[in-house]
């Protein structure tokens, strides 16, 4: 039954919220439980922690990228895919491990949103036939692996690395692949600073030299006619 009270002369039904409090209602922010993604879990605008990070991060952060203002309506999912790649490739290279190209990882994300999509459009479904759905979450929570297909070789090739270093980041490449025990320290983080500047400065200096052998021969060239014509 409606109930009413007296409010300055005139009665005012109070069953429900008048239409200016709804209109508030409606404009209020979403709930948490309205921005989950089937099997993936909430959105997540940053990507964290001393581990090369996992698909479901990269998934996450997909998500927060696409819900951003900016991406609203229909966003290129390859465009995401490339901003969530760029986002994920800073830890390889803390890490010292060499990826594929930007654009073949971003493609390596696509596969991976593809098969959930397929999925999602059976989310109503009871039970799990083929337990695709379990393949999925395992698959979820293991590696993004961008690593590219000379990864380990490169390390063995890198000369600014010591025997020990070498094997101690192929040990934590092979770990994030399957255990996920190991985690990058602050020490590699200086490392990899200095190993880069002692890249640049090889690279600098390589450059001098040429340059200076350059200009060695171009004088060199220009000396021999008249040394020629004296004799």
């Amino acid at each position: 039954m409606a109930v009413s009270k007296e409010l300055r002369g005139r009665k005012v039904d109070i069953s429900e919220p008048p239409p200016a409090v709804q209109r508030q209602a409606s404009r209020r922010p979403a709930t948490r439980s309205a921005t989950e993604t089937f099997l993936i879990g909430y959105p997540s605008s940053s990507i964290s922690g001393s581990q090369l990070p996992t698909n479901r991060q990269a998934f996450q952060y997909f998500l927060h990228l696409q819900s951003l203002p900016e991406n609203t309506g229909n966003p290129k999912h390859q465009d995401l895919a490339n901003g969530t790649v760029e986002a994920i490739i800073p830890f390889w290279q803390m890490a010292r491990i060499k990826t594929m190209t930007k654009y073949n990882a971003a493609q390596h994300f696509m596969t991976l949103y593809k098969k959930h999509r397929d999925l999602a459009r059976n989310k109503g479904r009871t039970g799990d036939p083929g337990e695709k759905r379990s393949a999925f979450v395992l698959e979820l929570d293991s590696l993004f692996d961008i690593g590219a297909s000379d990864a380990i070789q490169e390390i063995e090739r890198n000369r600014l690395l010591s025997r020990e270093k070498k094997d101690k980041d192929i040990r934590f490449y092979q770990d994030q692949k399957t255990e996920r025990k190991a985690h990058m320290s602050g020490h590699d983080k200086i490392f990899e600073s200095r190993s880069q500047q002692q890249a640049e400065r090889a690279a600098r200096l390589q450059q001098r030299e040429e340059q200076d052998m350059n200009l060695s021969q171009n004088f060199y060239n220009f000396q021999l006619p008249h040394s020629e014509g004296c004799c």
